[in-house]
Order: structure tokens, then sequence, then C-alpha cells
């Protein structure tokens, strides 16, 4: 008997996928959403740096200071995750993004709160580019609904599904415009404390309550077969 071939999963699934959410996971435990948010390392990882910039900040009154403690933090966390066997490129990455945090507050003309900068190209870009994956993944589904009534059948059996994962990626959108929503006009008035207390809160907690809800909606996912 040969193996049933996995279905290729949809633009939306695809989305989740790189968001590491899959379609046919357990129900979620707190231990599995720790787990993808890379546990109480990840929790520190993320809220660490921000918290040791605005509290050195705040305490010397040194942007210098401040970046480099906030630089030491980010990249003892990327060197334990090379030792841990993290690839290479990834921690290339990583370092490419803690240099340019490091340059915009240093800069000729630069200022405090250009550190958090970069988090607000990366919300954007993230919100635009599922929202424009999604828009163009419903748009195909429409036109083949329209060009092609033998294949009316099949995309209302994968409809349901569809629109759960497409739901289930708009939570990401949302959070993520949230973020800019909020953060946005207190960099632009200069209030770095609130910066970086709100980059904290709408990190990593928020992200894990994201989770947990796209894994309720894709774990009642009804499947393309029924």
């Amino acid at each position: 008997m040969s193996e049933k071939k996995p279905e290729p999963k949809g633009l939306a699934e695809g989305l989740l996928g790189r968001l590491g959410i899959s379609g046919d996971a357990d129900e979620p435990t707190a231990r599995s959403i720790m787990a993808r948010v890379g546990g109480w390392v990840g929790i520190l990882e993320s809220a660490l740096p921000a918290l040791s910039f605005v509290l050195v900040l705040t305490i010397f009154n040194s942007t210098v200071a401040a970046v480099i403690t906030a630089v030491l933090i980010a990249v003892g966390f990327i060197g334990r995750q090379i030792v841990r066997g993290k690839p290479l490129s990834q921690a290339i990455a990583g370092l490419v993004g803690v240099a340019i945090t490091a340059f915009l507050p240093l800069r000729e003309g630069g200022k405090p709160a250009d550190y958090f900068v970069p988090g607000f190209f990366t919300n954007g870009i993230y919100a635009a580019v599922i929202t424009a994956v999604l828009s163009i993944g419903w748009l195909v589904f429409l036109i083949r609904w329209v060009a092609s009534p033998a294949a009316r059948t099949q995309l209302k059996a994968k409809a349901p599904r569809y629109q759960r994962f497409t739901i289930a990626a708009l939570l990401f959108v949302a959070l993520f415009v949230a973020r800019l929503a909020v953060q946005l006009p207190l960099y632009f008035s200069g209030q770095i404390e609130a910066l970086g207390i709100a980059r904290v809160v709408m990190g990593v907690p928020p992200y894990a309550l994201c989770i947990w809800l796209a894994w309720l909606l894709l774990r009642v996912a009804p499947s393309a077969s029924r």
C-alpha cells in the first residue's frame, strides 16, 4: 500500500507554520506555549535587553552605557544559542539586528529612543506581509471559484479550514498593529521609560495569548476531506 502524500498547505497555513503553529497541534498547555516562546530563557531574552537599556539610561543618563549593557545581554543570549546548536545563519542575523539596534541611538543625530526603532520595522513588515499574503490567497480563491465551476466542490470543502487559518493569522496581525499603535506615539513624544515598559508588556505575553487562541481555532478546524 502506497503512503498517502500530505496535502499541500495553503498560504495561511504556511504563514502560521512560519510562526510555529500547526493545524494538527494538540490542545495547548502552559508547557507547550512556553516552549513556543522559548521557555523562561526566551522570555528573558525578549525582555532583559530593553529593560536594562531603560534602567541604565534612567539611572546614569548615559545612552552609551545603556546601549552597551543591552548589547552585551543580547550577545550573551545569542552566544548561548550558538553553544546549544542554533544554526549559524540565524545567529549572524541576530548579531546584525543587535548591531543595527546599537548603531541607531549612537549615530550622529541619534537619540536614545532610536534603540526601539528596529522593532517598529519588524512589526510593520510582519503585519504587511501576512496581510498581503492572506489577501492574495483569498483573491486566488475567488478567481478559481468564478473561473472553474468544476473546482467549486473542492473549494467549498477547503473554505472553512482556510477561514480558520486566516482568522488565526489575523490575530498576529492585530498584535503587530497594536504594538505600533501604542509604541509609536510614545517614541515620538520621547517617553522612553513608558516605551520600554510597553515593549516588554506587549512582547511575549500577548504573543503567547495569540498562540493559544490560534491553537484553539486550528484544533477544531474541519479538514478538507469532510
